[in-house]
């Protein structure tokens, strides 16, 4: 019975909207555009996302790296598949001007920036604050599957990849 519940609760914490459903939406401010808050979601309902929301405080090297293979790699597995990260930052201000130098160091290629300090975003995503990252594997215009990772690590953007559909 105590295994069965910890198992529950597990399971009713897992990162991410139900999978299957329909993701709600992702508004953000683009970091290389000077512009209000958009929908990043909105271009790519059938094509295939891979959503990342990242906590500022927790942004780290290591997260940084992953967060680089993630960028690189899904282009690799899926040509149509696009990188949409946003920030979680009390002062988007500060954030997107920090953005702006980690999209040139990291040279993210695939990846649509964004920042907001919309807390009930995370939570609409079901982000814990306990990661510093939650991701998002969208296909069809559903969720496919959720990850939540407490810090940046090796292999962490090949699991996430292996929910992310091939070319067809």
């Amino acid at each position: 019975m105590m295994v069965l519940a910890t198992l529950l609760a597990v399971l009713a914490a897992s990162p991410g909207p139900e999978a299957g459903k329909a993701p709600p939406a992702l508004p953000a401010h683009l970091v290389k555009k000077d512009e209000m808050a958009a929908d990043l979601l909105a271009d790519r309902k059938e094509l295939p996302s891979v959503v990342v929301l990242v906590r500022s405080e927790k942004f780290d090297r290591p997260l940084a790296r992953t967060l680089r293979e993630l960028d690189h790699e899904s282009f690799r597995k899926n040509p149509d598949a696009k990188v949409l990260m946003v920030f979680l930052a009390a002062d988007k201000k500060a954030w997107r001007e920090r953005l702006v130098l980690v999209d040139k160091s990291l040279q993210l290629d695939n990846t649509t920036l964004g920042v907001t300090d919309e807390g009930k975003l995370m939570a609409q995503w079901g982000a814990s604050v306990d990661h510093a990252m939650t991701v998002v594997v969208i296909s069809g215009g559903k969720v496919a599957k959720g990850f939540g990772f407490a810090q940046g690590g090796d292999g962490q953007a090949t699991e996430i990849l292996q929910a992310l559909p091939k070319a067809r």
